[in-house]
């Protein structure tokens, strides 16, 4: 199977991309390899127009471009999008349907594969849940050791006794009239002489497409229960800012009784009050007398670990160490298992000298013949 090329290459746009940008390319590029245009392999141009359409579809949508820009093409089709969108509705949208062709049959009669104007009639069977991003907090401890975490997901329950299909059990559905089946309604907003149309789930069917002939007796039709689901995540030792755990099935619940999408944890790390978390080494600012600094010693220092763990180690400071110089102690930072290999990293001290605000009058005596020796 070919490989995807990334959206925004399609489009031949930056990831910074604005609206207007987005939608400047997408025109320019549909109208040269709209297939009833253009000039030369229709299989060919067909194969590019759906290309572009479908990277346009997911871009121009806020919600999916952010799942698109965090975990790419994977993060998109997790969350239930499918290339077998309607190119007419997304063509339209750009250009109105005057151009070229009829709302019910397509771009002037070319089917494209997608179903055409036929697949308007078509009853949507059950539908995944979206996807949902929630970002968790953790300490730098927290990350080191790995922990269980409770969270309280931010939706109610699907209705037990339907799964979200809002439906009797036993009884069956019918088409809604509203939408037509499709379970998205169409809203035309008119911008000087163009007509601007967009979509949007179905109210009445509540983007099912169906309406059932009995609703559900214990959530009155509703599709879900007057309580959230609270669940407890492992996460992993080693884990860093910015990375996602996945968790099946405990995203939003369907609203058709199909299954629900995934949960998805973007790991934050909370400010420690004195590491510095780089990659799996941890760095520590250290202050360090001057007498120690010239002659070295050893000296007691924290180190990253978990709870009931030794958080104390003995750093050797050479001679002549110098300020803003790093001293390392191998091994003793962050841990994790990476491909069934565990990989440690370093506890780095950045050198910073200690000087005392007041010393006492011995102390003077002693760095005054220090400094004149020192001349």
């Amino acid at each position: 199977m070919a490989k995807k090329r990334d959206y925004y290459e399609v489009l031949g746009v930056s990831k910074n991309a604005t609206e207007k940008e987005l939608k400047r390319a997408y025109r320019k590029l549909a109208m040269k390899y709209h297939p009833d245009k253009f000039d030369g392999n229709k299989a060919e141009a067909e194969e590019k127009f759906k290309e572009i359409n479908e990277a346009y579809s997911v871009l121009s949508d806020d919600s999916m471009r952010g799942k698109y820009d965090r975990f790419g093409h994977e993060g998109v089709n997790n969350s239930g999008f499918s290339s077998s969108m309607n190119m007419d509705d997304i063509f339209s949208s750009i250009f109105g349907s005057a151009f070229g062709g009829s709302r019910s049959g397509g771009f002037g009669g070319f089917d494209f594969g997608f179903g055409g104007g036929s697949r308007r009639q078509q009853r949507r069977g059950p539908t995944r849940g979206e996807d949902v991003v929630l970002q968790l907090n953790l300490t730098l401890e927290e990350a080191y050791e790995g922990v269980s975490k409770k969270i309280k997901m931010p939706f109610n329950k699907a209705c037990s006794s339907c799964n979200g299909s809002r439906a009797e059990k036993g009884s069956s559905s019918s088409s809604c009239r509203t939408c037509g089946g499709r379970g998205i309604v169409e809203k035309q907003t008119r911008q000087g002489m163009f007509i601007q149309i967009s979509q949007e789930p179905c109210g009445r069917c509540k983007g099912s497409g169906e309406i059932p002939d009995k609703l559900c007796k214990t959530c009155k039709g509703s599709g879900s229960m007057n309580k959230r689901e609270e669940i407890t995540v492992k996460i992993h030792p080693g884990m860093n800012e910015g990375e996602a755990l996945k968790v099946p099935g405990k995203g939003r619940p369907s609203n058709n009784g199909g299954m629900p999408g995934d949960l998805i944890l973007r790991i934050s790390l909370k400010e420690h009050p004195y590491f510095v978390r780089d990659g799996n080494h941890v760095y520590k600012k250290l202050k360090v007398d001057y007498p120690t600094l010239v002659l070295g010693g050893n000296i007691q220092v924290d180190v990253i670990g978990g709870k009931g763990e030794n958080r104390k180690e003995m750093l050797k400071v050479p001679s002549g160490t110098q300020y803003n110089d790093i001293l390392t102690l191998r091994n003793k930072g962050m841990v994790r298992s990476i491909r069934g290999n565990t990989v440690k990293g370093d506890m780095r001290y950045v050198i910073e000298v200690d000087i005392p605000k007041k010393v006492g009058k011995a102390q003077k005596e002693l760095l005054k013949q220090l400094r004149e020796i020192s001349k």
